[in-house]
């Protein structure tokens, strides 16, 4: 899935704004894509490249996608070969300057379309793609939590659905009582992955034995441990953010908590985890990509970035960007005229194979396959499903 750091990996002393583009920078607006015009394409994204949530690895893929467009020409439209111009600016993890930055990238850059950051940025984006009447192109947001908006917000993404089957099913190979502690943030989007995750687990046979919901921030997990033990639950879901499952899985070494399967979602996804060393190994990770799996332009993505990004989730994450500015710019290439209008009515029509898979939209939402990796000496790799899977090991890092 998607890569998300703490803000420890980059201090950005930035006060404005960075503007990285693709080649060039700024507010010109002799590149409107507007119906006559043969000059570039512009598209524009608001992301995280600094503050608590660090996503370079998804920009490179928009980077990626852009690039590779432009070497064999531009996107034809309308029978006119037209380049694209990617303007990226850094809100910081700052919902605020994100708001006015998508203004800006509308109003001022004339961008067409835009292309999404992550989590919530990404909920919150929607309203001002709504509001500006611009198609907004996303993923690194499972496709159940998009809210319904106003029909310009597109998400292509794996679910949570997805992901919490697989994950039942790869413990149903495994010897455990199936009783489950599920532990989450206490926000919005914590709560609403628990109960999913949760009500999945009952269907497949599984005892929900312990819930906790915590905010974020929390240092001290010794009551939600104290349920793990004493309810005799064997399985861990923890929803939390990256420090929470860190301090967590260290006072359960201490602590002598020892369940014998634990996935962490959002948390384990960051290459952060690689830091808790022996402590890590073992814990499962829901992946929207891997090396393994025989997706499309696999090879060409690792040729590319593996020494750069040499953890899985982070590969996944530029295949991400990939596929949103893939998805993104065939629906430009089919608009007729790149207006903001009609690439948003492309997409409704999108019928395509990208980076991530199938991509078909139904009410806004196309849901690309989910993968169970499992962290091992700093590495994640794919356990589930079987085919380009290793054997699955112990929680040998709580053992």
């Amino acid at each position: 899935m998607r890569t998300l750091r703490p803000s420890l990996r980059l201090a950005c002393a930035t006060v404005c704004a960075a503007l990285l583009v693709a080649g060039c920078a700024g507010n010109d607006t002799s590149s409107a894509g507007s119906a006559n015009s043969t000059g570039p394409i512009v598209i524009g994204t608001s992301i995280s490249l600094s503050g608590n949530t660090v996503l370079a690895s998804i920009k490179d893929g928009y980077q990626l996608a852009v690039d590779k467009a432009n070497a064999a020409g531009g996107v034809t439209v309308g029978g006119v070969k037209r380049k694209i111009k990617l303007v990226v600016l850094d809100n910081r993890s700052d919902t605020n300057t994100m708001v006015q930055q998508v203004r800006s990238l509308v109003l001022s850059d004339h961008a067409v379309a835009l292309l999404g950051s992550c989590c919530q940025q990404n909920i919150d984006m929607q309203g001002q793609a709504d509001a500006l009447k611009t198609p907004l192109m996303m993923g690194a947001l499972p496709v159940e939590l998009l809210p319904k908006g106003k029909g310009y917000t597109w998400d292509s993404f794996q679910s949570l659905a997805d992901g919490a089957d697989k994950f039942y099913e790869l413990a149903d190979t495994t010897s455990t009582n199936k009783k489950i502690l599920v532990v989450t943030s206490n926000d919005a989007q914590g709560k609403s992955t628990g109960q999913l995750w949760a009500g999945l687990g009952k269907k497949n046979g599984y005892t929900i034995a312990s819930t906790k919901a915590v905010p974020t921030g929390t240092t001290d997990f010794s009551d939600v441990i104290q349920s793990g033990k004493s309810t005799g639950a064997q399985v861990l879901i923890a929803s939390m953010a990256p420090q929470d499952c860190f301090a967590m899985w260290k006072q359960m070494k201490a602590l002598a908590y020892k369940p014998k399967l634990a996935i962490g979602l959002q948390c384990a996804q960051t290459p952060g985890w690689s830091s808790l060393g022996t402590l890590g190994d073992g814990t499962l990770v829901q992946l929207n990509w891997t090396d393994s799996a025989g997706l499309p332009d696999t090879q060409m993505i690792v040729d590319k970035f593996a020494k750069k990004y040499p953890a899985l989730n982070d590969l996944g994450s530029v295949a991400l960007g990939y596929h949103e500015a893939q998805v993104l710019m065939n629906a430009i290439s089919r608009s007729g005229d790149a207006t903001a209008a009609s690439v948003n009515k492309a997409l409704a029509a999108t019928d395509m194979t990208s980076a991530l898979g199938p991509v078909k939209f139904t009410a806004n939402k196309s849901t690309t396959p989910s993968f169970i990796g499992q962290w091992e000496n700093g590495r994640i790799q794919q356990v589930w499903p079987a085919k380009g899977a290793v054997p699955l090991k112990s929680l040998a890092g709580l053992r």
